[in-house]
């Protein structure tokens, strides 16, 4: 249950510290005082996204704290899977800061927005006016036909096998329109990369081919200029001819001068330097081949390899080697298409089968819950003033023969049908109830559901809409026997709703200066009195009005 909440800096509320207590406690006020203020301070609290302008000071940190007794609930390994200490009393805990940031906190330790809510879920149920208007949406009707059934663990399971298969038919199909739009271009690819792959490319090709052709087309120049340095050298009258004169005219003197001696070792260095340099120009010269065919190839291989580059738009091998690879894999890609086609559709139809197989189970737990669930709100709508009160769910379950046949909540379709009067057959809940029907047909719902599951504290937010009377007084008496099985929070404008609580807590509005405060405060048993006769009579208290108030808190 819930023990204590504490705010500050939100909305108009600047600080608060409430004790709340066991059973019900009712909230009343003035409309637009700030009642509902508190709904909201709670589902910050157990994680709903803030509002922009929740802060009351925009240059302040907004703290909305809940401090709820949780060691009689089985919550052990929960708190050990999301690794929080499990302590008897959980802190929760909101921090919005100036500039829009939001944190939140489990006994201190930071968690995600969606574990705080999580853990909410298993705390508080919270029913505002809305969702009185979604109880005549089918799946509205659905979530709480399995909120009363207990099959809160089978949907959440179905839903998550759901989604998977949602997310492979989903990839499938991207997957299977990849493919279509592949094979337009296929072809193109593998034409491309035949071409490539005919022409193999090599790295560093160009460089040695250009030169390789260059000295094919100018053999003959190069031969000659190799024989004309040969015959210039080692011929007759050559070089080396003229260079033994020299030799020989040294040698004679060598022996006399030291630097003669030295010319002659320069010289006789120069002599084999030139005699390697003719011998090699006679080998140059006969490798050199007159071959005009190997011409033609030389040329034709480098014009192939500049045709393609220029249709690739590169500047060398390399990177039309690049390019070869890319198509390689693009090539490689578009015929793993099929096998990862074949997987996913194999996938698919696991995926299908279990989630039909859940989907027949819910059914199964559908339908024999509604019977039982009509019978009971029956049962407790005559306890809320409507003795001849009919309610039945039309259930329908489809058939789960293809993916098409499920749907986010299963095979099934549920109708809410009522009827007020007993000369009146049933009919679908939204043509026929009234505003005030439609809340007691809700706060039935939300009585077993919170019997069902077995919620700590319940939450109502004006509930009581379009009751009065008697009606009220019996809607009073319901929420007084919730609050004797756990807590239950009521805001109200009724009396006789107000008169049924344990704890009563008074929501004012006041302007402080350019400020306008709301405030929170339990009562006492006289303040008790006085409030709920000027909930009888408006702001003039009658004596009439303090007796009967008097009388319905059972003090007269």
């Amino acid at each position: 249950m819930l023990r204590r909440l504490h705010v500050r800096n939100y909305l108009l509320i600047e600080s608060l510290d409430l004790d709340l207590r066991a059973g019900l406690t009712i909230i009343t006020g003035e409309t637009g005082s700030g009642k509902s203020i508190l709904i909201g301070a709670l589902g910050l609290a157990m994680g709903e996204r803030a509002d922009t302008g929740a802060m009351r000071d925009p240059q302040k940190r907004c703290v909305i704290e809940l401090e709820v007794d949780v060691h009689d609930l089985d919550l052990a390994i929960w708190f050990s899977v999301h690794e929080i200490p499990h302590e008897p009393v959980a802190i929760l805990r909101r921090q919005l800061d100036p500039g829009g940031r939001s944190r939140a906190f489990v006994n201190d330790i930071p968690v995600r927005l969606e574990v705080l809510r999580e853990l909410g879920a298993h705390l508080i149920h919270v029913h505002s006016q809305h969702h009185t208007l979604l109880l005549n949406e089918p799946r509205f009707q659905l979530g709480l036909v399995d909120h009363v059934a207990g099959q809160h663990r089978q949907v959440v399971e179905y839903a998550r096998h759901y989604q998977e298969l949602r997310s492979c038919m989903a990839e499938l199909e991207a997957l299977r329109n990849e493919e279509s739009r592949a094979q337009s271009e296929a072809e193109f690819i593998r034409f491309q990369l035949k071409e490539l792959d005919g022409a193999a490319p090599l790295e560093h090709e160009q460089e040695a081919l250009d030169q390789d052709l260059a000295r094919a087309e100018h053999a003959e120049e190069l031969t000659q200029a190799l024989q004309q340095v040969e015959d210039g050298i080692t011929g007759e009258g050559g070089a080396l001819g003229m260079m033994a004169q020299l030799r020989q005219a040294l040698g004679r003197t060598a022996r006399i001068d030291p630097g003669v001696k030295a010319l002659l070792e320069r010289l006789d260095s120069v002599h084999i330097e030139i005699k390697d340099v003719g011998n090699e120009a006679g080998i140059l010269a006969s490798s050199v081949v007159l071959d005009p065919a190997q011409a033609a190839r030389l040329r034709e291989r480098s014009d192939l390899l500049l045709r393609l580059q220029q249709k690739h738009r590169v500047r060398n091998n390399a990177e039309l080697i690049a390019i070869q690879t890319d198509l390689r894999s693009r090539s490689s890609d578009i015929e793993s298409l099929a096998g990862r086609i074949v997987s996913l559709e194999q996938q698919q139809e696991k995926l299908f089968t279990k989630s039909a197989s859940l989907a027949k189970a819910l059914s199964a737990g559908r339908a024999k819950a509604v019977g039982p669930l009509g019978r009971k709100v029956e049962t407790l709508l005559r306890d809320l003033g409507m003795p001849h009160a009919v309610f039945k769910f039309d259930h329908s379950g489809g058939t789960c023969g293809t993916v098409a046949d499920l749907g986010p909540q299963g095979i099934d379709a549920v109708r809410a049908l009522f009827s007020a009067n007993k000369d009146r057959q049933v009919a679908a809940l939204d043509k026929v109830a009234s505003g005030g029907e439609l809340s007691r047909v809700m706060l039935a719902l939300i009585s077993l559901a919170a019997d069902s599951q077995g919620l700590p504290t319940v939450v109502f937010d004006e509930i009581d809409t379009g009751v009065s009377g008697e009606v009220a007084d019996r809607v009073g008496s319901l929420m007084a026997n919730m609050g004797a099985q756990r807590q239950v929070l009521a805001i109200t404008h009724l009396p006789q709703i107000a008169s049924k609580a344990q704890q009563h807590l008074l929501v004012t509005k006041s302007t402080e200066g350019e400020s306008v405060l709301t405030r929170i405060v339990p009562l006492d048993q006289q303040q008790r009195v006085e409030a709920i006769a000027q909930m009888l009579s408006g702001r003039k208290l009658t004596k009439a009005a303090l007796e009967n108030a008097r009388v319905l808190l059972g003090q007269a």
